[in-house]
C-alpha cells in the first residue's frame, strides 16, 4: 500500500530532482569518460592519452548524445575492446571524485522530514546515478533514469508523465530542479509541474522571463524558501 506523504498547502507531494549538476557536480561524469576510458584505450593501444583522448573524443561525437548508446558504458568498453575494463573498476578508481553538493543533504533531510515523497528523474544511467548518490540514497523513494528505464536520450514531456504516472501523482503535485533549461524547466512545467531552473553558476546568461525569474534558484536551499518556508503560494505555469 502507498504509503501516505504530505500535501503542502499549494498541493505539492513529490519532490523530483535532476543528479548531475544538481545533487552531484560532473566531475565523476567527466573523470570516466573523459579520462579513464582514454587512459585505457592508450594502454591497450601503445599511444599517448592525448592521441587516445582525440580518438575517443571523436568517437563519442560520430555517435552524439541523441542515440541512446552514447550513454551506456558497456557499449563504448566493447567498442574500444577494453576487454579488461569493467565499469566497476572504473567507477573504483573514481569514486574519491564523487561530489555532493555541500547543501544537498540538509535539504533533503527537512524535505524528508516534512513528509514530502523524493524521486531522481535523471538522464544519466542508472548505474552512474546509484554510484554517485550512495551516502544520500535513503532520501529517494524512486530512481527513474530516461536512457536506462525508458530508452530515451532526453527527458521528454512524456518522461515526466511517466514519472508521474508510475509516482502515482498528478502533474501539479510535482516539483522539480535541475539544471538544464529545456528538460529540467520548460518539459516538466508543459505538462503541468512546477519547477525550478537551478543556475548554479549564477551565468543568467539565458534571456530569462520576468515572470519566471522566481523559479531560479542558484542553490537548492533556494526550494526550502520557495516551497517549505512559508512558500504556500500559487505558481503560475502555463495553463
Amino acid at each position: 500500500m502507498r504509503r501516505q506523504v504530505r500535501k503542502s498547502g499549494n498541493g505539492i507531494k513529490v519532490f523530483s530532482f535532476d543528479v548531475d549538476g544538481t545533487l552531484v557536480s560532473m566531475r565523476f561524469a567527466d573523470c570516466v569518460w573523459l579520462q579513464g576510458i582514454p587512459e585505457a584505450y592508450a594502454a591497450k593501444e601503445g599511444v599517448s592519452f592525448e592521441q587516445a583522448f582525440d580518438f575517443v573524443k571523436s568517437e563519442y561525437d560520430k555517435i552524439g548524445d541523441n542515440r541512446v548508446e552514447w550513454y551506456k558504458m558497456d557499449y563504448w568498453l566493447q567498442k574500444f575492446g577494453l576487454s579488461t575494463t569493467t565499469r566497476e573498476k572504473l567507477f573504483g578508481k573514481y569514486k574519491g571524485e564523487v561530489e555532493i553538493y555541500e547543501e544537498v543533504e540538509s535539504v533533503l533531510k527537512v524535505l524528508k522530514a516534512e513528509g514530502f515523497e523524493l524521486v531522481i528523474s535523471s538522464n544519466a544511467a542508472t548505474e552512474f546515478i546509484e554510484f554517485q548518490i550512495r551516502p544520500i540514497r535513503k532520501y529517494f523513494s524512486l530512481v527513474f533514469s530516461a536512457t536506462s528505464d525508458f530508452g530515451a536520450v532526453k527527458k521528454s514531456n512524456g518522461f515526466y508523465a511517466r514519472v508521474c504516472e508510475i509516482a502515482d501523482v498528478k502533474p501539479h503535485e510535482v516539483v522539480h530542479i535541475g539544471d538544464h533549461w529545456v528538460f529540467d524547466f520548460v518539459n516538466p512545467r508543459e505538462i503541468g509541474m512546477t519547477a525550478y531552473f537551478l543556475d548554479r553558476g549564477r551565468s543568467r546568461s539565458r534571456n530569462i522571463k520576468e515572470e519566471d525569474d522566481e523559479f531560479v534558484i542558484s542553490n537548492l536551499s533556494g526550494i526550502l524558501d520557495k516551497e517549505v518556508r512559508g512558500g504556500n503560494y500559487s505558481h503560475s505555469r502555463d495553463k
